[in-house]
């Protein structure tokens, strides 16, 4: 199977443009030159986004700002990233580093504060000793209670090689002691090596719950699968890999989004590339980690569905837990105008679980400036002051290189 999504996302790594000096849709900063490479390191502002029929807009309360900090190393593609709202700090690892000419790095970013106008720090270098293997399209979930970040898969470009291995960064948020990289070797069966999955995190057991995924730089191999990791932090017993077995239909998508109601042990889905072209559908996986239950997908949005974001991969999605709304930002269409150029647009799908009333999407409707359109970047959340951090990301013009913030982002 190759979804036409996929193909172009991987050959927008070798295609981001690069297009000669000057203004490119609104650019608004200056090239920078990384070797023979040429990037911009600010925002574009972009055409108008499609909007389907119908939409609900939210008030015009949510806005974006960015102090514009950025490192050599902060343009990333396909990076993994975790948030720790007790320091207010941003943990990036790895990711298409485009001040390395767009080689993976295996380097570990900090950006703190996170919500506001955040600096940038090296916490483990490039090439450091001990590290993982540089790569990209891997995931990471954060164990806040022991500050861990828990890396699983992803590929090393360069030799095509995909990846299911497990490393745990202690300290990862640069407090508390050193910080070092533990390898895990967990016991059962193995997931197949993959990159392009979604991992999310079930902090009060101690779980990582992965998704999907694929293998190959054309992924000719795509998987539907969902796997649990108990003792996911390398602390208080032997890790152990679960494969489970849902009912229902699993979602055939990738790079896709997820996010996790902790509370009530469902996984969220929506979006993705398939065989033939893209996808705007919601699922849920109950019993997402294994316990309480037999895991079953329901398809809570169907593809096409009226009022729906346009159909995306890519994107990235943020879950705001005391209201039960996923948040959803950018991506890039399987075909068509926008097909190199992505969507900056932000959604927000109301009763993301399933639970407590019908699934509603609202578009937010932002005044101000805006991001530029972008696919494969990270999105994290700040709770406590409705805040989602987005960094990365590349379209056919150009990598990105600072974080943005939006303030009322769930849209109430």
């Amino acid at each position: 199977m190759k979804s036409n999504v996929s193909v172009c996302v991987a050959v927008a790594f070798l295609a981001t443009v690069f297009v000669a000096s000057g203004s490119a849709f609104g650019q608004e900063s200056l090239p920078t030159t990384a070797g023979n490479l040429r990037y911009w390191p600010s925002h574009l502002v972009r055409l108008p986004q499609p909007n389907p029929d119908g939409e609900a807009l939210a008030p015009s309360t949510p806005q974006w700002s960015s102090p514009f900090n950025s490192t050599a190393h902060s343009g990333l593609t396909a990076p993994a990233a975790d948030y720790d709202p007790a320091t207010n700090t941003m943990m990036v690892f790895g990711g298409f580093d485009w001040g390395l000419g767009g080689a993976d790095t295996n380097a570990v970013l900090l950006y703190a504060p996170a919500n506001g106008t955040g600096n940038w720090t090296t916490l483990i270098a490039n090439g450091a000793a001990g590290a993982p293997a540089a790569r990209d399209r891997h995931s990471a979930v954060y164990d806040s209670a022991d500050n861990r970040m828990i890396v699983f898969g992803g590929e090393i470009f360069s030799s095509s090689t995909d990846l299911n291995d497990v490393w745990v960064l202690s300290n990862a948020n640069g407090h508390g002691g050193a910080t070092s990289w533990t390898q895990l070797s967990p016991s059962g069966p193995l997931p197949a090596a993959r990159a392009a999955h979604k991992a999310v995190y079930d902090s009060a057991n101690n779980r990582m719950i992965i998704f999907g995924g694929g293998v190959g730089g054309s992924f000719t191999q795509v998987f539907h699968d969902v796997w649990v990791l108990s003792n996911a932090n390398g602390l208080g017993g032997t890790p152990a890999w679960t494969k489970l077995s849902p009912g229902g239909v699993a979602p055939n998508v990738l790079f896709t989004s997820a996010v996790y109601d902790s509370t009530n042990n469902i996984m969220t889905v929506f979006g993705g590339g398939t065989p033939t072209g893209a996808s705007n559908a919601a699922w849920t996986l109950a019993h997402a980690n294994g316990l309480g239950g037999t895991p079953h997908w329901t398809n809570i949005v169907a593809n096409g569905a009226p009022g729906s974001p346009a159909r995306r991969s890519g994107h990235t999605a943020v879950y705001d837990t005391a209201n039960n709304r996923m948040i959803v930002f950018g991506g890039q269409p399987a075909s068509g105008p926008y097909m190199w150029i992505g969507f900056n647009d932000v959604w927000v799908l109301a009763n993301a679980n399933g639970l407590g009333g019908l699934p509603v999407w609202t578009r937010l409707n932002i005044s101000g400036p805006t991001p530029g359109t972008r696919f494969e970047h990270v999105a994290l959340y700040d709770e406590v002051n409705n805040r989602m951090m987005v960094l990365g990301g590349n379209n056919l013009d150009a990598a990105f290189f600072v974080a943005w913030v939006l303030s009322n982002a769930n849209g109430l």
